[in-house]
């Protein structure tokens, strides 16, 4: 399997104790910087929210994720630290510029590899 990023996430976020649980429901700004490469790839784009997948590079790895009630599988949860933390965040769009987007609602640290990014899916 091959997977490589195709930009990082530009946030004032450095710290994983200090990101929000859910970035949707935070208004905390940020940056999506592609690499140049891909900048025709946001040609058409008028979304006014975006889905962000990441790659959460700097997350624990453990199997298991402790939570209030005991133990319970990581799969069970929507918690960063996983064996492949491949993560979802979807984010408002406020403005496109170049191979950049600016968005509302990031839960991702500074640096954050971006390895997709795709429409919502809205119910008909």
């Amino acid at each position: 399997m091959e997977c490589s990023p195709i930009g990082t996430v530009r946030t004032p976020l450095t710290d994983p104790d200090d990101a929000p649980r859910q970035g949707q429901w935070d208004a905390l700004e940020g940056r999506i910087e592609l690499d140049s490469e891909y900048e025709e790839a946001l040609a058409g784009f008028d979304g006014d929210s975006v889905v962000v997948v990441w790659w959460a590079d700097r997350a624990d790895r453990s199997v298991r994720s402790y939570e209030r009630d005991g133990v319970r599988g990581v799969f069970t949860t929507r918690s960063p630290d996983r064996p492949n933390p491949v993560c979802l965040t979807t984010c408002e769009v406020l403005g496109v510029e170049d191979a950049a987007l600016s968005v509302r609602g990031v839960d991702m640290l500074d640096g954050t590899p971006v390895i997709d990014l795709k429409p919502p899916v809205v119910p008909e």
